[in-house]
């Protein structure tokens, strides 16, 4: 699993989207696999953060292009 477990370290802020219902399938049937590989359940709505965070941390250009933006907050992923 590429996924990290999930620590939440911040106070979340709501946002709202509407995504297809292709998409909800997969993010239930990962809420499901997360919880087979760590052995606690996890909202659609965590999960869907935790994919974030990973696309996040593994989009190379992103980051580049991040840094390059703003350097100190780069630093922060």
């Amino acid at each position: 699993m590429k996924l990290h477990r999930r620590r939440p370290d911040e106070p979340p802020i709501e946002i709202r989207v509407t995504v297809p219902a292709e998409i909800v399938t997969r993010l239930k049937a990962y809420c499901r696999y997360y919880e087979e590989n760590y052995g606690e359940p996890i909202e659609v709505a965590a999960v869907t953060v935790e994919i974030l965070q990973h696309f996040f941390r593994v989009d190379r250009d992103f980051r580049r292009w991040r840094h390059q933006q703003d350097p100190a907050a780069a630093r922060g992923k």
